[in-house]
């Protein structure tokens, strides 16, 4: 029940009438919530108190009658008396991956001190988290099950298969694969004899269907001669995949294919091709299960010694292309119930789901929201049926169908189509180019990085870093560049491989890499390995335990007892908090009530956060001081807590640059008062200090040209030089600069070379508070190479970056030394002075470096360009059009080169 008060004027007053004739008009907001899942609470607003005591009275008496205890004779009562465990924690489906996968504290109601929270509904989403995680942890038996999958993604074109796909689908190279035979054009096949007596491209429906064997289109195909792993083995023996998954897209361009089903022959010929790549090995794996959609085709082989491990293989497809429905673009998904074998531990081990999606979304790079509306169309489309329309579960009601997200994990290998947002002279010009990371530099204008970013699609989704060079498009026959790529289509990186898992899955992903060796499409294939390890959970004795669990902490917000907890301390004291250095504290935090506790973190106001930006909240190591331990939920402090239990909050600060540019306009001495809300109990204040230590880093240039000295010795902003009084560069960064010139000239990799973080620290310290550099060893490049990295780090933390952003466009127009040089009368005077510093000895050391060799020299300035450029003229990705980074370097070697 919450209270609130509004102001009421008085019958006949005017607006401006004395505030003391205003009298407040109390509202009570009763919120009465049915323990069933499904059931819409009631919410009753009132102002009459009279009437809402009646109402009160009366809920207390039923709720009375409610907890007695029902007699023997009556026991035929207490299927509807008893409190349910929530369906949601005994459903043998996953939870929605979109859900589990955001932090706790995301799904909590977070009003702000002063304001109602929504305690009851909290309670309820820290209460079930607990219980399941509490439950998967009491009832795991045994060592993990590893098991290992590979999954790729092709685009073919419209081709039948012609060269090997050895290194695709097994990971292997070419010149290991044994038994290939050449074509006329030199390129290397397998040898498929052993699976057809006919060419891949002459194969017949006919001939098709008799060689496929036990090869069945959109049905489980189960081995009876398999055998299956006994109670001792794991899922895997060797480095070879468990589970292989692959994914085609326009495997039939036909325009029958979108009109009518034009059979299995090409998926035949694909499966045949997919299994002579294997090799020898081939004869270890089956085909458990594929689904096509016109020209995108799902595989899923696996080794025949786990077939029998698959169980419940759900299948779906949707369209997504003309109009929406036609299936020249959508996607195909399957859905696979893996049980480990039982052993005499857990002889019912519960099932891991794992679904795989296979899409093919629009073309053209100005289609990029059309992908990511088709991205969110598919998610919902993409439903698995449960049963027939006649089935109905215990209650009477027809199943729900399931969507690809309730699943334990998810892997999306696909055509995506999201393109790079860069001239396509810019994208072939970084390609061809071997100086700098030009594919990092690529990926920050990849559309589906940005879509990431800004949570328009793929939210939470995780790819691995890529490291190969785009996979589209690359054409035989037609015009190409030096890279092959063709010259009418931009490169771009449209095949993908994203995954999403369940926190009590432990996945890694062991590679992610393209094939160029095989050529036969317009697209390079994509491959990703993935090591999954699996907690053997004994399934009838979860259930049980989550029932015991639920029934402890069922109703302790029926309770008539506050809850009642203890703080070790009301204070955090950091003592020095300095930039880019981690300093932690924790606070001890105890139960003790007689009932449960829920507790999290929430904002002083709905305009703040929770915590400062500087700052963050983790959990750490539980104290056992009850028969249950107790189970700390995810980030920012929340959990619940049993009667006597104890836990560690952790408390971390960490000053980057955003944090930093902010503190160093305060005063040394911070503070912060945090709030510890316990469901409904009191709010507890904790008071965060520490005393921060300024730095020259994260400042603008103007600030640090107005300082009197050191940064650490200023006192306050009032203490800062007149601008008339600035002088005319920073004196840290020409310090820097002095250093180098004075002791570093000679130094190879100087700003290519990394650097020791303990040595830059030790060199961020020294402009901080004025004290020397340390002394120079001989022969000895460590202080030079941190000294170059902190130059480019400070740099790189300035607010602004030394050209303004408003004339990026202008710079990458640039097109002669004269030229450049003319617009420096642009900048600012200490910008200027800046930039002709550093430029100088860059050109300097450059020409030092290659005596007498122009063309090294030249090669030297173009490295020190590549990096140079992002943090002097950063890349800008919401800039539309996007600025060049070739014109950016260009501009920058007018002056270096």
């Amino acid at each position: 029940m919450a209270q609130t008060q509004r102001p009421q004027q008085l019958e006949g007053l005017q607006p401006d009438t004395n505030p003391a004739l205003i009298r407040f008009q109390t509202e009570f907001t009763l919120t009465i919530r049915p323990g069933q899942d499904g059931v819409r609470p009631l919410t009753l607003l009132t102002q009459d108190i009279q009437r809402l005591q009646i109402v009160l009275a009366k809920c207390k008496r039923l709720k009375e009658m409610a907890d007695v205890d029902v007699p023997k004779s009556y026991a035929w009562l207490a299927p509807y008396t008893s409190k349910h465990t929530p369906i949601s924690l005994l459903s043998s489906s996953p939870p929605d991956l979109r859900i589990i996968t955001r932090p706790l504290h995301t799904r909590l109601s977070l009003s702000s001190a002063g304001m109602p929270v929504d305690d009851l509904t909290n309670i309820e989403v820290i209460r079930n988290d607990w219980v399941q995680n509490k439950a998967r942890q009491d009832v795991q038996v045994g060592e993990n099950v590893t098991i290992r999958i590979r999954v790729g993604t092709f685009n073919v074109n419209g081709k039948m298969p012609s060269q090997d796909l050895a290194s695709w689908v097994a990971g292997r190279s070419e010149k290991s694969h044994e038994n290939r035979e050449l074509q006329d054009d030199g390129k290397s096949i397998p040898a498929l004899k052993r699976l057809s007596h006919l060419p891949l491209g002459e194969i017949s429906p006919d001939s098709a269907s008799a060689s496929r064997g036990s090869l069945k289109s959109e049905t489980q195909s189960i081995n009876t001669q398999a055998t299956t792993l006994s109670s001792s083995s794991t899922l895997v023996a060797d480095d070879d995949p468990d589970v292989l998954v692959l994914g085609f897209q326009e495997l039939d361009l036909s325009t029958e294919a979108l009109l009518y089903s034009t059979g299995t022959t090409r998926e035949d010929a694909w499966c045949m091709a997919v299994f002579a790549g294997l090799g020898e090995k081939g004869v270890w794996y089956e085909k458990l299960v594929s689904k096509q959609l016109v020209g995108m085709l799902l595989l899923v082989i696996v080794k025949k010694s786990i077939t029998a491990c698959f169980r419940d293989i759900k299948m779906t497809a949707a369209g997504a292309g003309i109009m929406g429905l036609m299936g020249n673009k959508g996607g195909t998904a399957i859905r696979l119930t893996l049980t480990p074998p039982g052993t005499p531990n857990s002889p019912n081990p519960s099932p891991t789901v794992l679904t795989f999606v296979n899409t093919h979304l629009a073309a053209f790079d100005e289609m990029a929201d059309k992908r990511n509306a088709d991205f969110h169309d598919l998610g919902t489309k993409l439903k698995f049926n449960t049963g027939s329309t006649y089935d109905v579960d215990g209650n009477g009601n027809f199943p729900s169908p399931l969507s690809i997200y309730e699943s334990d994990v998810l892997i999306w290998m696909v055509h995506l189509n999201y393109r790079v947002d860069l001239q396509d002279a810019d994208v072939r010009g970084l390609l061809v180019s071997d100086i700098g990371d030009n594919v990092q530099t690529l990926l920050k204008y990849d559309q589906l990085k940005n879509a990431q970013r800004d949570h328009r699609a793929f939210d939470n989704f995780v790819e691995h870093p890529i490291s190969h060079i785009p996979t589209y498009r690359f054409s035989a026959g037609v015009l190409t560049d030096d890279m092959g790529f063709d010259r009418k289509r931009k490169p771009a990186w449209t095949d993908r491989i994203l995954h999403l898992s369940a926190p009590s899955i432990g996945i890694q992903q062991l590679s992610y890499t393209s094939h160029p060796e095989i050529t036969m499409s317009d697209h390079r294939p994509v491959s990703a390995e993935f090591s999954l390890q699996l907690g053997i959970i004994d399934a009838p004795n979860y259930y049980s335990v989550v029932h015991k669990l639920y029934h402890g902490v069922s109703d302790f917000e029926e309770s008539a007892e506050p809850p009642k907890v203890k703080l070790d301390n009301d204070t955090v004291i950091f003592g020095k908090i300095s930039y880019r250095q981690r300093v932690s504290q924790s606070l001890g935090i105890q139960n003790q009530g007689n009932v449960p506790c829920a507790f999290h973190f929430i904002p002083q106001d709905s305009e703040m956060s929770i915590h400062p930006e500087w700052m963050c909240i983790t959990p750490m190591t539980v104290c056992f001081t009850f028969h249950l331990s107790c189970y700390y939920v995810a980030e920012l402090g929340q959990g619940l807590l049993l009667p006597k239990e104890k836990t560690v909050i952790n408390f971390t600060a960490h000053v980057d640059n955003n944090s930093a540019a902010k503190l160093n306009l305060v005063s040394r001495h911070i503070q912060y008062t945090l709030i510890l809300h316990t469901a409904l109990g009191q709010d507890y204040f904790i008071t965060v200090t520490g005393e921060y230590q300024h730095t020259c880093f994260a400042n603008s240039l103007s600030l640090l040209t107005r300082l009197p000295g050191p940064i650490r010795d200023l006192e306050n902003l009032e203490a800062l030089l007149p601008e008339r009084l600035a002088i005319n560069a920073p004196r840290e960064i020409m310090r820097l600069v002095n250093w180098m010139m004075a002791n570093a000239i000679n130094v190879d990799g100087l700003f290519v070379s990394s650097a020791e973080e303990q040595l830059i620290s030790i060199v961020r310290e020294c402009l901080d508070t004025g004290a020397d550099f340390p002394k120079v060893m001989k022969d000895d490049p460590r202080l030079a190479l941190a000294v170059a990295q902190t130059l480019l780090q400070l740099l790189d933390s300035l607010p602004e970056p030394v050209i303004p952003v408003s004339l990026y466009a202008r710079c990458a127009q640039v097109t002669s030394r004269d030229e450049a040089f003319e617009f420096l009368d642009e900048l600012p005077s200490e910008a200027v002075n800046v930039w002709i510093s550093i430029t100088a000895f860059v050109h300097f050391i450059g020409q030092q470096a290659s005596v007498g060799d122009s063309e090294a020299s030249q090669g030297k300035a173009e490295r020190l360009a590549a990096i140079f450029a992002p943090v002097f003229l950063r890349d800008d990705t919401s800039s539309y059009p996007p600025i060049s980074p070739i014109g950016k370097r260009n501009f920058l070697l007018h002056f270096i080169s």
